[in-house]
């Protein structure tokens, strides 16, 4: 019970505290209450332009990425190549992807992310939906594999339209996932702020955005805004209302859709004829060929840039291998180690905690009900929280230290992680433990001799999830990190390019470290992958 306790508090410090924080600030000036700062930001024009391209910028990537995530699913059972895509896309975090698009979309002529508002805003929401469409393809997937194959089986008699057989058979039986990923990723969207801060800075700027606080850009949502006003020092309770108000309206977004999931729609399955049906499947076939080559792109623009003798990309330069050894020496190693020293430690302390906290709430009525309060408490985090995680590290003397990149990021995953222990306690043979306990076996030797040994896959699967998510971390080491010689890999290339500002980026550096850090991150993978379906219990 103590243990449990401590461990919740410890996710609380990270997660709901900061969110704490940044009410009071809002409301308590000088030691007294006041709406003063509140009534600023609802009078400011800024707030409502970043509020406004933040739901549209959502609501773009949403449908664009869930939609098309949708439709990848359904051609993977006929394009098996279509998972080691996914894979590829899955692999390549933000800080790597996000610059890479923007050096092929610099080279193009046709579009202008510097001046051009509508280039700028829909190119962001296209790579942004590119970002999403692994995780959820992969999610579509599983649940489309569940359904009854003797549906398939019986409608193939009628009729051999896939497209039919997802619109009027699978979208049916998986719709509540459907609208489930619909939110999850709309949320994500609306918290982004790396692919808007990464790919134009927050611009380009619009004609209505000559504000108070300077030019609110085409991208420049909530997110953005945010680390705006962070990094030119404003007023900390007056990011402390911008931040409530990004809660409020997180929360108020899940209340809508908690009120209105379960209301049924009418519908007419009749009205799409069959012509439109065969167009559309052209339509996701041509959209499939288009999505697939934008992979081939990315990849030989890595590739292509990390072995020029040009930092210039409007200049091809000539083949070497001097960008290795130049990003070797250039301190790349330490950010290197860095990265490998937090994702290491993370990796080990989520799955140490996730599994001692599940197996101590597994005897209580309401565990279950905990573990899915402390995973929904990760839907209002974000940079709008980060900023008041800052000052909390301060407080607590472990700013700019590699452990305060390790002890958020833990505090993030352990809730995920203890909810999957939690069902391979719930699941696990009772008569294990009924034996164990007429052999006199103590409860926490049963913990350590028995349940743990037969955990192995699942804790190599929390320690590859925390590893993984804390080696690509970006957000969290640009806010908390300022001496150069702790920052992470994903720091150090964005060193390298900086932001659509920066007017001399090293793009042959960042290419060559790219390749290194993907590199890094596959033989880990794959290390780790062989660990995953060992199990004592398989041969029983």
């Amino acid at each position: 019970m103590i243990i449990a306790a401590f461990i919740c508090l410890f996710i609380f410090t990270f997660t709901l505290f900061p969110g704490i924080f940044a009410i009071f600030s809002t409301f308590i000036i000088n030691g007294k209450f006041s709406l003063f700062f509140l009534f600023q930001i609802l009078k400011a024009s800024y707030f409502y332009q970043s509020l406004f391209i933040s739901f549209v910028y959502s609501i773009t990537v949403t449908v664009i990425g869930t939609f098309f995530a949708f439709f990848v699913s359904k051609w993977i059972h006929k394009w098996k190549g279509l998972m080691f895509l996914l894979t590829i896309v899955w692999i390549i975090p933000p800080y790597i992807g996000v610059p890479i698009w923007r050096a092929i979309l610099e080279k193009n002529s046709f579009i202008n992310l510097y001046l051009n508002p509508l280039h700028s805003f829909f190119t962001a929401t296209v790579v942004s939906s590119w970002f999403l469409i692994p995780f959820s393809s992969f999610f579509f997937y599983s649940v489309i594999e569940k359904i009854n194959k003797r549906y398939f089986e019986a409608f193939s008699l009628e009729s051999s339209n896939s497209t039919i057989y997802y619109l009027k058979i699978v979208f049916p039986n998986i719709k509540n996932e459907f609208y489930s990923m619909l939110l999850l990723n709309f949320i994500n969207a609306f918290k982004d702020f790396q692919i808007p801060w990464l790919l134009t800075e927050g611009g380009a700027p619009t004609k209505f955005g000559i504000t108070s606080k300077g030019v609110i850009g085409a991208t420049t949502n909530l997110e953005v805004l945010i680390y705006k006003f962070f990094n030119s020092e404003t007023n900390v309770n007056e990011l402390g209302a911008i931040s409530t108000l990004t809660m409020l309206f997180i929360l108020l977004l899940i209340f809508i859709w908690h009120r209105f999931k379960n209301r049924q729609f009418k519908t007419k399955p009749n009205l799409i004829s069959i012509k439109s049906l065969s167009f559309l499947s052209s339509f996701e076939f041509i959209l499939l060929i288009l999505w697939s080559l934008s992979i081939f792109i990315s990849i030989y623009s890595i590739f292509s840039l990390a072995f020029s003798d040009s930092s210039n990309i409007f200049l091809h330069g000539k083949f070497t291998l001097n960008n290795f050894r130049f990003v070797i020496s250039d301190n790349f190693l330490i950010a290197l180690k860095n990265s490998i020293i937090i994702a290491i430690s993370t990796g080990v302390l989520t799955a140490f905690f996730s599994s001692i906290f599940a197996y101590n709430i597994a005897r209580f009525k309401n565990g279950e009900k905990l573990l899915s309060f402390l995973n929904s408490l990760k839907i209002i985090t974000g940079i709008h929280l980060l900023v008041f995680i800052f000052f909390i590290m301060a407080k607590l003397r472990i700013l700019n230290t590699l452990s305060s990149i390790v002890l958020l990021s833990v505090s993030r995953e352990i809730p995920l992680g203890a909810l999957l222990f939690f069902s391979f306690y719930r699941d696990f043979p009772k008569e294990i433990f009924y034996l164990s306990k007429i052999d006199g076996v103590p409860t926490n030797k049963f913990f350590t001799k028995i349940l743990l040994p037969n955990s192995i896959p699942i804790l190599v699967s929390i320690f590859l999830l925390g590893f993984l998510s804390s080696f690509n971390a970006f957000i969290s080491p640009l806010i908390l990190l300022f001496d150069e010689s702790k920052y992470p890999v994903s720091i150090k290339l964005y060193e390298y390019v900086g932001t659509i500002s920066n007017h001399y980026p090293e793009w042959n550096y960042f290419a060559a470290g790219s390749i290194l850090n993907l590199f890094v991150l596959s033989v880990i993978i794959l290390i780790l992958k062989k660990f995953i379906t060992f199990s004592y219990l398989k041969d029983l």
